[in-house]
């Protein structure tokens, strides 16, 4: 499937949710101000992108997922290059990291607003913790993932262990620290509109959508920050897509092209493969002999197909004539050639 294809099919599926949320709106199964039609929610959310206090709340949001996102990565990445690296400091920290890691950044959130405080620290501290893992697994994956006779080669011409992670295993794990990074972004977009929602203080698209659940007959308002908040998460899951596939084009070529895998099991006919002979015999490996299809005669060293000579005797027309075909078959059977 091209990438048009792709487009094509992703609007229609846009289109037909469109469709069901304006169908359901309208048809009363649901109040109209628990559930507005899709397109008044569509028409207040493009309303919003000319409010200027609006776009200040989406600014804040963005700021504190970036730089939630960055430091995630800068601290993921060299320490699953460590762990995957060094197994003895694995295994020691394994435990540690196992029993972090399915803590709820959200639960979180009281105790971290006592030590730092309200305001930017506590969003983007959540932030980096709900961040890191995926980045950090996937390295450590990655590295699990590289040829190791890629490494023998070059621990056989002397390189040193940081040559070898330098010039093999950081490149080799780059697209899964890629596809990490686009799965922190997602984490790190809700974590910092629900630490806003929840925590009810500062700015951003969480407070924005958390005083609207407020108003009175705000449900149109809550229901477009929803749909900037997906947009958002839309637009930077595509920037990333498109950055992996301008970083590691060779990933993306091998899964556009299901085919491409039986094109290079393909021989040509007359390669180092089974070729054929005069007679429609089967040759391996481009040798002469009958192979496991020849005569049994020949196999016993009687007569050949040229004519009555014997094993070792020179063929017709002397040195320009054809090579004898025997011997690869003498030699298969395990008796040398006389």
């Amino acid at each position: 499937m091209n990438r048009r294809q792709e487009l094509t099919l992703g609007a229609l599926g846009t289109l037909l949710a469109f469709g069901a949320c304006e169908a359901v709106g309208r048809a009363g199964i649901v109040r109209r101000s628990y559930l507005p039609p899709a397109s008044e929610v569509l028409a207040r959310a493009v309303e919003l992108a000319g409010d200027r206090d609006f776009l200040d709340q989406v600014a804040v949001t963005l700021r504190a997922w970036a730089l939630g996102l960055a430091l995630a990565a800068a601290i993921a990445i060299p320490l699953g290059l460590l762990l995957g690296s060094v197994p003895v400091v694995d295994d020691a920290v394994r435990a540690v990291i196992e029993f972090l890691r399915p803590l709820p950044s959200v639960a979180l959130i009281p105790l971290v607003s006592l030590l730092l405080g309200t305001g930017t620290e506590t969003e983007v501290t959540l932030i980096t913790y709900a961040s890191i893992w995926p980045i950090l697994f996937n390295t450590v994956y990655g590295l699990g993932e590289t040829d190791p006779l890629a490494k023998d080669t070059l621990r056989t011409f002397g390189f040193g262990r940081l040559s070898i992670l330098w010039r093999v295993e950081l490149p080799a794990t780059a697209p899964f620290i890629a596809a990490g990074l686009r799965i922190s972004a997602a984490t790190a977009l809700v974590l910092a509109t629900a630490t806003e929602l929840l925590s009810g203080f500062g700015q951003g698209l969480g407070i924005f959508i958390a005083q609207a659940q407020l108003a009175t007959d705000g449900t149109r308002d809550v229901l477009a920050g929803v749909v900037w908040a997906g947009a958002l998460g839309l637009v930077i899951n595509g920037v990333l897509v498109w950055g992996e596939r301008r970083a590691f084009p060779w990933r993306a070529g091998a899964r556009g092209t299901p085919g491409a895998a039986r094109g290079t099991s393909r021989r040509r006919p007359g390669g180092s493969g089974a070729r054929r002979d005069g007679h429609g015999g089967a040759r391996r490996g481009g040798f002469g002999g009958s192979g496991p299809t020849g005569s049994a005669a020949g196999r016993r060293g009687g007569p050949d197909r040229a004519g009555t000579h014997g094993p070792g005797a020179a063929p017709p027309g002397g040195a320009t004539g054809r090579p004898e075909e025997r011997g690869s078959d003498e030699a298969a059977d395990g008796e040398a050639p006389t």
